[in-house]
């Protein structure tokens, strides 16, 4: 009887602050369940480790989010195992859109499986010749997904609300080379107050010379370096006209590209790189007028 009475006393004593621990941990559960659902709180672009392919994120304080590319040519499965788990790791519960530069496997072929994951509200494209298997797979998911489809071209634009719009900068109506995709990539330049981030694709020689000539203003404070590093692309003239702080290559490093000449060049003109292959997962923010860049190494 007196062991009963100690266990009693126990329990009235203990379990109250246990279930004020639980309490707190639920409320701290919720708390960042809610964080996590709220839009950043100044624009945001992620740039995640996918190996040789592109998959960048946008979102905008207003909440919108916006995915160009998604795909590898070196991660298998990386919609079901990379992308999608990552985009609801980031809080993104619907995409207002999702923009392809152009349709090549590495930078498509994740996009079915995030279709499967998230709603989607558009499907934007360039609407290149190609007739491969892995792009009639995603059109036909976006079809099936009944998400819409619209052609892009120089001169349009997306308002990401709060003061975030999404300038296509290429192609123009009239395609470079008859229509090679590479050099017909979109590019786009992400702007707020006086922040601005140049997305290039696949871009190489003679596309940058077209939107050159064209009199573009591809000016940026961050340059996604085009084609995962290639020394056929990213010109001295190019750099010039961009002029960069910062430069983001989405690549699996020297293993896949011959990555010197592009470094060189770089360095010359003492721009920061930033590269998935050596720094994870890339995120940067910003407020409109300064950039902060934040990576995340496999396993952080």
């Amino acid at each position: 009887m007196e062991a009963l009475r100690e266990w009693m006393r126990r329990i009235r004593t203990v379990a109250p602050e246990r279930y004020v621990l639980l309490g707190l941990l639920l409320a701290a559960a919720a708390l960042w369940t809610a964080i996590l659902l709220l839009p950043p709180p100044a624009l945001e672009v992620t740039a995640f480790a996918v190996g040789e392919g592109d998959a960048l994120l946008i979102r905008a304080p207003s909440g919108r989010a916006l995915l160009i590319d998604g795909g590898s040519r070196t991660l298998p499965d990386v919609g079901a195992r990379v992308l999608a788990p990552n985009l609801l790791l980031a809080g993104v519960r619907k995409l207002d859109a999702i923009l392809i530069t152009h349709p090549d496997s590495d930078h498509i072929n994740a996009l079915p499986a995030v279709l499967n994951t998230l709603p989607v509200d558009m499907l934007l494209d360039p609407d290149l010749p190609c007739e491969t298997d892995t792009y009639r797979r995603l059109l036909a998911k976006a079809e099936q997904k009944r998400v819409p489809r619209y052609r892009v071209r120089a001169g349009d634009t997306l308002n990401l609300g709060s003061g975030v719009q999404l300038r296509i900068l290429a192609p123009a109506e009239q395609l470079v080379g008859g229509g090679e995709d590479n050099e017909n990539s979109v590019v786009c330049l992400l702007e707020m107050k006086n922040a601005r981030m140049l997305f290039t694709g696949d871009l190489e020689g003679a596309g940058e010379t077209a939107l050159l000539e064209r009199g573009a203003d591809v000016r940026a404070d961050v340059l996604k370096v085009a084609h995962h590093g290639s020394r056929n692309a990213t010109s001295e003239a190019f750099l010039a006209a961009v002029d960069p702080t910062w430069a983001l290559i989405s690549t699996r490093g020297d293993a896949s590209r011959d990555l010197a000449p592009v470094m060189a060049r770089l360095r010359k003109r003492g721009v920061q790189v930033l590269r998935t292959d050596a720094h994870g997962q890339i995120r940067l923010r910003t407020d409109g007028q300064r950039w902060r860049v934040t990576t995340f190494l496999q396993g952080e």
